[in-house]
């Protein structure tokens, strides 16, 4: 007997139900594809089949070597924080120096690693902005974490960078968080006598 007899979609029900296969399942894009290269005729069978969406967006993106903005803004960020300790670890080693001559060579080649990465990054178009000892004003888009009242301010100041603010050719990816130093007001020597 031959299965010619049998046209393709009833060929399953001549087999019990838990042995039916499931006609295949082809996104609408790729059906519309097929169904119009069947019905122009061989010479545009040749055409490839267009790319599944998935695949074509991760090939682009491969191909034009970028990251997310937010992937960059971690990178800037970690070697920002490393840059930071790299410094003040040199600080604290220069003030004692006495066994700290060994770790010198060490330090100074983890800094001109991090120099390097730290040029690569700003070649890359990524600008890191540190906001340490500034002026603040209310009209900078950082977000301020806390407010300390801290002598010897003569106005609002940022105390401390807790996270930087992120950079990617001119268009921000990461604000900067600060601690903004208020001045501590004086208090009054008392009443005025009149």
């Amino acid at each position: 007997m031959s299965d010619s007899r049998w046209p393709d979609g009833l060929r399953q029900w001549r087999h019990p139900r838990a042995f039916r296969i499931a006609p295949p399942s082809i996104p609408e894009k790729w059906a519309d594809a097929l169904w119009a290269s069947l019905q122009d005729g061989p010479a545009s069978a040749e055409q490839p089949a267009p790319e599944p969406p998935a695949v074509a967006q991760s090939e682009n993106a491969a191909a034009a070597g970028t990251l997310r903005s937010s992937a960059v803004a971690e990178l800037a960020t970690g070697l920002w924080r490393l840059r930071r300790r790299l410094d003040a670890t040199a600080a604290a080693t220069g003030a004692g120096a006495g066994a700290a001559g060994a770790r010198s060579g060490d330090t100074r080649r983890l800094q001109r690693q991090l120099d390097s990465l730290w040029s690569t990054l700003g070649a890359a178009g990524v600008e890191v902005q540190d906001h340490d000892r500034i002026p603040y004003d209310s009209g900078l888009d950082l977000q301020v974490l806390e407010f300390q009242r801290t002598t010897g301010l003569t106005g609002e100041t940022v105390l401390e960078t807790l996270r930087p603010s992120v950079y990617l050719h001119g268009q921000r990816v990461q604000t900067g968080e600060v601690v903004v130093g208020t001045p501590v007001e004086e208090p009054s020597s008392g009443p005025e006598e009149r």
